[in-house]
């Protein structure tokens, strides 16, 4: 609403104003506060104009940060390139080292994800097959009632 202000909060702001000069001294306190800000801005405007006249470059007030001030008037853009290129190079080298673990992080997920929908379909028990040792998993046959009732009472925790 007003500058990243919403309306509770602005009207959290007015109901302490009141609070604390009350109605009788608040207009005169709104009217210092706006001479104020107007001479802060008229002073930063002018510090801007008087650096700007005294280097020679056209200078804005967000300008006046330090690394702002630094990469626009004083480093080229070579310097710029030759400060930021062991960066991005060991950056690339870090993401192309850390590939294989984040597709093995994302095929195990699947994996997991895949053992937990197969477990939330309903309860699961073993069937021994009996010849080469292996187990088949089936679901296992639940009342429709109970199931309604599971449902009801356990939430899916993930």
């Amino acid at each position: 609403m007003f500058g990243g202000l919403g309306g509770t909060e602005f009207l959290v702001i007015i109901l302490i104003a009141i609070f604390l000069w009350g109605p009788d001294k608040l207009p005169k306190a709104l009217a210092n506060l706006r001479r104020f800000i107007s001479k802060a801005r008229n002073m930063a405007s002018n510090a801007a104009a008087d650096l700007s006249r005294e280097i020679g470059t056209d200078i804005k007030p967000e300008d006046l940060n330090p690394k702002t001030f630094v990469r626009k008037h004083i480093l080229t853009e070579e310097d710029q390139e030759m400060l930021t290129s062991p960066l991005k190079s060991t950056m690339r080298d870090l993401q192309d080292g850390t590939k294989p673990l984040k597709e093995g992080l994302n095929d195990a997920t699947r994996e997991v994800e895949t053992t937990r929908r197969s477990v939330n379909r309903g309860s699961i028990t073993k069937k021994a097959n009996g010849t080469d040792g292996t187990a088949e998993i089936e679901p296992a046959a639940e009342p429709a009632a109970e199931r309604r009732d599971r449902a009801a009472t356990f939430d899916d925790v993930t």
